[in-house]
């Protein structure tokens, strides 16, 4: 027990339980309700960071059947052998005092140690090196909450670490190419820090910080975001490391320089990537979750105040368990400061956030055009989320399932984002769940941030074998108020349709289809309303497909615009919204000219777009090609300036260019 006592909460288990019951009465009600379940055999796993969460129970009248697969989805295995039920029981334990517990617990234990044994086969199963590492945080942690029980004999105890140095002896063999640049080699070699720690085994501890120092070099890019194009997954490889820091300062030892400033920059990735509630986004292959205690745990460690303010300023339950009561009472102290910046780019990984400020209700939009990752990434070149008034207006899909079905791969392709396809035809294609076939290879564009005023931009060669290159350009004209225009440059006919995902908390009505010459579709959210108008094409709107967490499946609306057009095209799509009562809003395409000549440009070259919300008017200019070879400017609606992306109001008639 000695050593355990530099772990986690260490001696102030019985002072953290007291916490939890005064400050997290809601977490208390769901530890409980767990933990008698799984004192019945029932398993249903709902962990704030449950890799694979699901929603159905699944009860063992009689011994657990370790590598059971219900419905067909191996990572039901992996789950229940990760052994967060045993960290749940001994929770339950420290708040209630009830024996049932750790007599259950000891049980379960003991039959998993008999008969769930490391061979050639359960490698795949049971003993994946990467349930491995989690299980050994699980299993600590769980010996420090049952520390005092009376269950917990020295026979058993042995027995435990008997089995504890099998994991650190299998984890020392495992180490390849893939390790170093999956999720997989970070989260295990967590895991064999920690026995290094705790067997003082100091090859065991050089090996991982060595082997974790290399792989954060490879997977963490120079902007903090992890390769794989996951915010879900990026907050794992996190929390594994945010965990080895902190006992590596428990036990008086230092990180390497680089890879503890790579965790730094992972925590401002994460802090850019949440949306303002703090939850991150479904990118990927992630789920819809508060991130915030990533970001307190982070305040901590680096006693940074403005990562406090990204948490929220909040101590969160999951760091309650990790750093103890004490350790909660010094984060309160800590203080909290704003950051100077609202909107980022994480530019190696070609995603841009756009912000119009750190209130709750602000406006986050989140434009990807980067690598995709990996099998956890998703065909989402040129992707556009939008939230906005405290809810998601415009979503990303996100993932469901992991088993290779026609619902995967729906979720992974690009028509389940909100981007574009042209010939009826997606611009990657799957494989199977994991693998593609086929790839778009993207080009990250320019960006500028100007207060209100805002542009992302970028492209992809999906389509080059038809001699199509597609480019989007996302704008924000005024908070509330929000512009996509995508251009297509080629020749031949061809049809494009632009998708759109709604958040399916709201729901979606098609006023105008387009036939009447623009597309206007209106959606009801809890918070605000929002308006979309398509100003090239006809719309239809169907019931889509969104997963906010695996295993959950819902309806939202989807809504497709389609155009055709002979040689280069382009589409526009404003977005507006605001709060419960609808605002006028109209858009409409105008002509733009040369200022000295009076010459207007042809639609190829470039054009603009009048909006009139609530009475006050914005015209935006867009210009295609580079067109001006001698002193002149451009015109369109009465104002006149230079550049090629302009935005002018009422309140700014010179206008405001975002891009020369």
């Amino acid at each position: 027990m000695s050593v355990l006592e530099n772990f986690w909460f260490g001696r102030q288990t019985k002072e953290t339980a007291a916490y939890m019951r005064a400050y997290f009465p809601g977490e208390c009600a769901h530890v409980l309700e767990q933990a008698e379940k799984i004192c019945r055999n029932t398993f249903v796993f709902r962990e704030h960071w449950e890799m694979e969460r699901t929603n159905k129970e699944v009860t063992f009248p009689g011994e657990i059947i370790w590598d059971y697969i219900p419905e067909g989805d191996p990572e039901w295995i992996y789950a229940l052998n990760r052994h967060t039920c045993f960290l749940i029981l001994g929770k339950a334990w420290q708040l209630t005092g009830n024996e049932k517990y750790p007599k259950k617990f000891t049980e379960m234990i003991s039959d998993w140690m008999e008969r769930v044994t490391l061979t050639e086969k359960s490698r795949e199963t049971t003993w994946r090196s990467l349930e491995c590492g989690i299980r050994i945080e699980n299993w600590l942690k769980t010996l420090l909450l049952f520390a005092d029980s009376r269950f917990l004999d020295e026979a058993l105890r042995a027995k435990i670490d008997e089995t504890l140095l099998c994991h650190g002896e299998y984890l020392i063999e495992v180490n390849n190419p893939f390790q170093d640049l999956s999720n997989w080699g970070v989260l295990q070699n967590h895991g064999l820090a920690l026995l290094g720690l705790y067997f003082e085994k100091e090859e065991w501890i050089c090996e991982a910080v060595d082997r974790l120092d290399k792989e954060v070099y490879m997977q963490v890019f120079g902007d903090g975001s992890q390769w794989e194009q996951s915010p879900m997954y990026h907050c794992e490889v996190l929390y594994g490391l945010l965990d080895v820091l902190f006992h590596l300062k428990q036990f008086g030892r230092k990180a390497p320089e680089r890879l503890e400033d790579s965790i730094y920059k992972m925590l401002y990735a994460l802090g850019y990537w949440c949306k303002p509630n703090g939850h991150i986004p479904c990118h990927g292959d992630s789920d819809d979750i508060d991130a915030r205690d990533m970001l307190a745990m982070g305040a901590f460690l680096f006693q940074d105040e403005r990562l406090k303010f990204l948490a929220g300023g909040r101590f969160f339950e999951d760091n309650l368990w990790n750093l103890g009561a004490a350790r909660a009472a010094a984060y309160e102290a800590l203080g909290e400061k704003e950051p100077e910046e609202t909107s980022k780019v994480l530019t190696d990984a070609g995603n841009y956030m756009i912000r119009s400020g750190w209130r709750v209700n602000a406006d986050y939009i989140r434009f990807h055009c980067g690598c995709l990752g990996s099998g956890h990434g998703h065909g989402d070149q040129l992707h556009v989320d939008y939230y906005s008034g405290g809810e998601d207006i415009l979503i990303d899909p996100g993932r469901y399932t992991y088993v290779d079905s026609q619902v995967r791969r729906e979720l992974k392709l690009p028509s389940g984002h909100n981007t574009v396809c042209v010939d009826g035809e997606e611009f990657c294609e799957c494989e199977d769940s994991w693998g593609y076939s086929r790839l778009a290879y993207p080009i990250k564009g320019e960006y500028c941030f100007k207060g209100a005023v805002n542009l992302a931009m970028g492209a992809h060669l999906g389509y080059l074998e038809k001699g199509i290159l597609v480019t989007r350009k996302v704008v924000t004209v005024e908070e509330g108020l929000m512009v996509i225009a995508d251009v297509f440059y080629g020749r031949g006919a061809h049809f494009y349709d632009s998708y759109f995902h709604f958040g399916s908390q709201g729901k979606v009505r098609l006023i105008s289809d387009g036939t009447d010459g623009t597309v206007r579709a209106r959606f009801f959210g809890e918070k605000v309303r929002a308006e979309l108008l398509a100003l090239k094409g006809t719309a239809q709107l169907v019931k889509g497909k969104c997963s906010p967490e695996y295993n959950l499946l819902k309806e939202c609306g989807r809504l497709k615009v389609h155009s055709e057009q002979e040689g280069q095209h382009s589409m526009f799509t404003v977005v507006s919204v605001s709060g419960q009562e609808s605002r006028s809003i109209s858009a409409q395409l105008i002509p733009v000219s040369r200022v000295r000549t009076g010459e207007t440009f042809d639609q190829r070259e470039a054009e603009a777009i009048r909006i009139v919300k609530d009475q006050r008017e914005f015209v935006i200019i867009f210009c295609h090609q580079e067109v001006i070879s001698q002193v002149d400017y451009f015109s369109a609606g009465g104002y006149a300036s230079y550049g090629k992306t302009i935005v002018f109001s009422q309140e700014n008639t010179e206008g405001i260019c975002v891009q020369y």
